[in-house]
């Protein structure tokens, strides 16, 4: 069950690559595109609406506005290919199908019985039906248009639910083997058929069960905002929490992407999910400021200050000729997470010699620096600078204030904890090795090791051949049933554990930063950043052999 649950959260992950693009796009594009933007920014003249800058920071920000509506389609799709074993691409055209057809059916049903885009607005329920001007907005809420087709609004929640019963299906049946006069529709022909039909019964069965689901998500999305900033620290601690194991992005998504992050008006337009409320603020020029409780502005704490701090404790308990391998180390880890928001590789560097300092002092303290921030009123999307250059576009709509005193503050108290901690109960962080430990036994990555991890992998003569080594650790060919990859792990499950090697091949030999036994046959071999360029060596290699 754990291991089909981390499948899950790494099929989530195919359409939220494009979301990260997508929120540079929109940052970029309403930046230039805001008129008082760009009278702060003295561009008024320049940036005319019939000049070329204005049409092409206009189609930048169009161009964003197109992964965020129509995420739910992106979700269908990446989840039936993320989970698909095999013929991945009949899979996702599978899931457009199956989506397609469930909401067609949808807009069928609602339209045979009087609803449509007219009757179902805030005013018509307040004319009409003489309700209260919130529980108009509640009932109002529920509804939508995907692709043009007037629908119950499900957000993410629906492609997903399309994603994995396509899945389901395409894994039962894209080898099925039909009499001979039916033959052409064999194989992998079968699924999209069958997703057709089963798509307008979900649509049919969606029709019936959907409201009560909706004023649910509703009510839950109630109680996350009435629970304040003890619910921001729970978040927070569940989110940090399922981090080793992989399963942040199964409560992650929905609070980003759907009604359990809340719902706001922008520019006359419902919006939810607290992304989609970001991205649509920074798209409005009518809103004075970015929304303050988006779970999000915690993270640039952690990132800029926090682990810098622990890193810096790391690298001063460290034993004197072990510092500059150890620096050599941090370095390039520290600077990967404030640009990229990575911050496995330098959680594991702590997590797998001393578990209790990652949840029993890095957990809770994230879970307080989320809720301080909160408390700071600071409003900003994004956690690192990739997300948050596009944002300092608009200042007007940002509070940042908070930033100057809750950066320092957490990066003297990771620094004075961890420092602290590590000596006291003598924790093996990198450099930490007993006295006549040569550098090649620093933990984490020796000296040949972080000379091969500044070269990237595609670069490296040897890929082939380090693709080849991999495999071979895991038994070989025959040995893996199932070969994938997140944004920084390899996820692998075997037949027999028994012939995959041991965590120290990995570490010393092939270069991961750490390692995660999922169950009896799933591994996560952790590479950070480079581990998509492993995987697709791996993926050629396995194709070919």
């Amino acid at each position: 069950m754990k291991q089909q649950m981390q499948m899950i959260g790494q099929a989530m992950l195919v359409p939220i690559s494009i979301i990260t693009i997508g929120s540079m796009f929109m940052g970029f594009g309403s930046a230039f595109t805001n008129k008082e933007t760009l009278e702060a920014l003295h561009l008024g003249v320049l940036f005319d609406k019939e000049s070329l800058f204005f049409i092409t920071f206009s189609v930048m920000k169009a161009t964003g506005d197109v992964v965020f509506r129509n995420l739910p389609l992106f979700f269908s799709i990446g989840v039936a290919f993320g989970l698909a074993k095999k013929e991945k691409g009949w899979a996702a055209f599978s899931g457009a199908v199956c989506f397609m057809s469930m909401h067609f059916i949808l807009s069928t049903l609602l339209t045979l019985h009087g609803l449509n885009e007219q009757t179902t607005t805030a005013n018509w329920f307040i004319n009409q039906r003489h309700l209260d001007p919130v529980a108009a907005v509640q009932e109002a809420s529920i509804y939508t248009t995907e692709l043009g087709m007037f629908t119950y609004r499900m957000s993410v929640f629906g492609g997903m639910a399309v994603g994995l019963a396509t899945s389901w299906l395409h894994n039962r049946l894209y080898n099925v083997k039909l009499p001979m006069v039916l033959s052409f529709f064999a194989g992998t022909r079968t699924v999209p058929i069958v997703t057709l039909v089963v798509g307008a019964l979900m649509g049919s069965a969606l029709y019936l069960i959907w409201p009560p689901i909706g004023w649910m998500l509703a009510q839950f999305s109630k109680l996350i905002g009435d629970s304040g900033l003890f619910g921001t620290f729970i978040w927070a601690v569940a989110d940090k929490s399922l981090l080793p194991v992989g399963l942040h992005h199964l409560i992650t998504t929905p609070i980003r992407l759907t009604e359990l992050g809340g719902s706001m008006e922008v520019c006359g337009k419902l919006v939810s999910g607290t992304t989609n409320i970001y991205m649509a603020q920074l798209g409005c020029n009518e809103t004075q400021e970015l929304l303050v409780r988006g779970f999000q502005s915690g993270r640039v704490v952690t990132h800029f200050g926090a682990l810098p701090g622990a890193a810096l404790a790391m690298y001063h308990c460290s034993r004197s000729q072990h510092k500059k391998v150890v620096a050599g180390l941090l370095l390039p880890v520290v600077a990967t997470m404030i640009l990229f928001g990575v911050t496995e590789p330098i959680e594991y560097t702590f997590l797998f010699v001393a578990p209790w300092l990652f949840y029993l002092v890095h957990v809770p303290l994230t879970g307080l620096l989320f809720v301080l921030t909160e408390m700071a009123n600071v409003s900003i999307y994004g956690g690192c600078l990739k997300d948050i250059l596009p944002v300092l576009l608009q200042p007007g709509k940002l509070n940042l204030w908070g930033y100057l005193w809750l950066i320092p503050l957490f990066f003297i108290i990771y620094y004075v904890l961890f420092r602290y901690l590590i000596i006291r109960f003598n924790v093996m962080t990198p450099g930490r090795e007993e006295e006549d430990a040569g550098e090649d036994d620093v933990k984490l990555f020796s000296k040949q090791d972080f000379k091969n991890k500044t070269t990237p992998v595609s670069e490296q003569p040897q890929a082939d051949a380090f693709a080849m080594q991999i495999i071979a650790a895991f038994g070989g060919k025959e040995n893996i049933a199932q070969f994938d990859n997140c944004i920084s792990r390899l996820r692998v499950e075997v037949r027999d554990p028994a012939r995959v090697a041991g965590d120290d091949v990995w570490k010393k030999t092939l270069r991961a930063k750490g390692v995660v036994r999922v169950g009896e046959k799933g591994w996560q071999i952790i590479y950070g950043a480079e581990v998509v360029m492993i995987a697709g060596d791996c993926k050629e290699w396995l194709e070919e052999a």
